[in-house]
């Protein structure tokens, strides 16, 4: 059985993957939807990479800060509310901890994309979409494996960690990749079951980036980038997979 992992989440400008990261992560998975299923985004699929992936991040950075990017996208939190937070005013950003929460979360993105693309709202479908990109993938985030407090932990006592902030260093600027051919893999025939398979992997990679954190946490204090990006591929790597089958599963349920 699975152990309920507690994941950091750290809200506002600087809590995550970059934002080239969670684009990369995006684009690896649509890159493997078969061209009839990516097709049915329509023009949606570009923003899906290069903005729709960010609304958590997003929000959180209007509604608690105040922050608005000069970039392209939302200009307020309210504009992108709806996508971002539940109808029972839960914040939909990455897994929890909480099993009952986190499954609740997936199956109402699951089926917001669902309903979108049978009514062929292709844009509504895309935000969902993100919103859902954005939860695996921070979710797969190495430092949100632990809290705060016992990633500090493991920084070694040296001059070479000096003030250095350990959680950016760690997840930040992940190198390009794809996921070649590989094929995807259905994640259940129901809502419910996709979300328990979508959240059972997310947090079986998360047991690995714990796992991985104290040799992670060296190498970034030694500035030990080709070391790190193994580590960030593999945690970027496997979260695009999670993103193409939870994609793949809810293409398929579209159909019917």
């Amino acid at each position: 059985m699975l152990l309920a992992i507690p994941l950091l989440l750290v809200a506002g400008p600087c809590g995550a993957w970059d934002t080239p990261s969670h684009q990369r992560i995006t684009k690896a998975a649509l890159d493997t939807l078969p061209e009839r299923y990516l097709s049915r985004f329509g023009a949606e699929a570009g923003p899906l990479v290069e903005i729709y992936c960010m609304l958590p991040d997003r929000y959180l950075e209007m509604e608690q800060y105040g922050f608005v990017r000069k970039s392209p996208g939302p200009r307020s939190a309210a504009e992108i509310r709806v996508y971002c937070v539940r109808p029972d005013g839960l914040v939909m950003h990455g897994v929890t901890g909480g099993r009952d929460a986190d499954t609740g979360s997936l199956v109402y993105l699951l089926e917001r994309i669902v309903t979108n693309l049978s009514g062929d709202r292709p844009g509504e479908a895309a935000r969902y979409a993100g919103v859902l990109a954005h939860f695996i993938e921070d979710s797969l985030s190495p430092p949100h494996a632990v809290a705060a407090e016992e990633l500090a932990g493991m920084i070694p006592r040296s001059a070479q960690a000096g003030s250095m902030d350990i959680h950016a260093a760690i997840e930040r600027a992940m190198p390009g990749f794809t996921l070649g051919d590989r094929t995807q893999r259905t994640l259940g025939a129901h809502l419910t079951a996709a979300a328990e398979a979508i959240l059972d992997q997310c947090l079986s990679g998360a047991g690995q980036n714990r796992r991985d954190l104290p040799s992670m946490v060296i190498a970034a204090c030694a500035r030990d980038e080709q070391a790190l990006n193994s580590y960030r591929l593999r945690a970027g790597v496997n979260a695009a997979e999670i993103l193409a089958d939870a994609l793949g599963t809810v293409m398929r349920m579209s159909d019917r």
